[in-house]
């Protein structure tokens, strides 16, 4: 990545193909185009992207290449992020079962929870803010490392109890191919020593270039405020708030596919999303420069349900019912969108996964939802 980078920041006609993370820090002046070869997922975003055209004043071209069949696929993202109101419970019941002080990992309650791992940070902030809990500061739980030195001539540098307590932190390394992995906390109780002792030794070892470190395993330190008066109803809140971002982000996606078919000016209509008013038409939009008329993007046509794709979706359904308990699961796996439950059942093998990845998902889940 970096040496693609850095051959097209150095031509004046490289063209590079890339997702939006790649270049939104780099600071190109003279970029002439910008193609989105799929709509953007939002004005802000689309605005941010576009803005990488033109820095050293000189003219420059932006184009969308507008499809209509491009929506339920982008339409995934937003509904794949939001939970099941059983997982929100389910997650709620664990943190506050965990006593005053606790350290949870995000990959571990995502996977536990069925909930996206940038969901269930969310869900922390969102109690965070609601007064419920106050986060403290992220440690490491695990260190990997790789011996650049034998453990004979590391401990040839120590004497008396300094030694003595180093040589048994690294017998409880576990060896695997070439990598050794601690857990720091299991180690701290069986030694009976804080745990920043155990992290400040391997991180002297490595910085003596005794050997390569890597941290691994973060956690964060929570502590509660207060206990919810209904868990319940707390979240019953918590999840009417996913949904509410889930529609924000839907009216969004379609917020781009609007200027697109704008019957005006749509660098006025963009300025004006911002509240940035223009008192005459730029003069070289699609609009303006098409004869002052809308842009025609066909409305996409939604394809019908295959009636025997979806008896094996039932069937398939049944013989997971812990998976499929809520019809919102099935909805993700018959649009190919992947989730925690879905992987660890290796379902996101199964041929039927995506099968439906044309069908607006809204659909498949009013579906899902009308049958047992």
């Amino acid at each position: 990545r970096s040496a693609v980078q850095e051959r097209w920041k150095a031509s004046d006609r490289g063209v590079v193909v890339a997702t939006i993370a790649f270049g939104m820090g780099i600071d190109k002046a003279d970029v002439r185009y910008v193609y989105h070869y799929n709509l953007p997922k939002s004005l802000e975003s689309y605005s941010q992207e576009i803005g990488r055209a033109g820095r050293d004043g000189e003219g420059s071209v932006v184009e969308v290449l507008a499809c209509a069949a491009d929506v339920p696929t982008l339409e995934n993202f937003a509904y794949g992020d939001t939970p099941t109101a059983e997982s929100v419970t389910n997650l709620l019941r664990e943190l506050f079962s965990l006593g005053d002080e606790f350290d949870v990992s995000y990959y571990e309650l995502s996977a536990a929870h069925d909930i996206r791992i940038l969901v269930a940070r969310t869900l922390l902030c969102y109690l965070e803010l609601l007064g419920y809990l106050e986060g403290g500061t992220p440690f490491y739980s695990s260190y990997r490392f790789q011996p650049r030195v034998s453990s004979a001539e590391i401990l040839l540098h120590f004497e008396g109890e300094r030694r003595t307590f180093l040589e048994n932190v690294l017998r409880h390394a576990v060896k695997a191919k070439t990598w050794f992995s601690l857990d720091a906390e299991h180690a701290s109780r069986a030694l009976g020593c804080p745990r920043d002792r155990i992290v400040r030794a391997l991180d002297y070892l490595g910085e003596q270039q005794w050997l390569e470190l890597k941290a691994e395993g973060v956690r964060q330190r929570y502590r509660r405020l207060r206990p919810p008066e209904d868990l319940s109803a707390l979240a019953a809140k918590l999840h009417a708030r996913t949904l509410q971002r889930e529609k924000s982000e839907i009216d969004r996606l379609h917020q781009v596919l609007d200027l697109v078919r704008h019957d005006g000016c749509q660098v006025a209509a963009l300025g004006a999303h911002f509240a940035e008013t223009r008192d005459e038409p730029c003069g070289h939009c699609s609009w303006c420069l098409g004869g002052r008329k809308p842009v025609s993007v066909p409305h996409r046509s939604e394809p019908p349900i295959d009636p025997i794709l979806w008896q094996r979706a039932a069937t398939l359904r049944s013989e997971y019912a812990s998976v499929f308990r809520d019809p919102r699961v099935l909805a993700r796996f018959l649009s190919g969108v992947s989730s925690p439950a879905l992987v660890r059942a290796k379902l996101t093998r199964h041929d039927l996964f995506g099968a439906l990845a044309n069908v607006p998902f809204a659909r498949i889940h009013q579906r899902a939802s009308a049958e047992p």
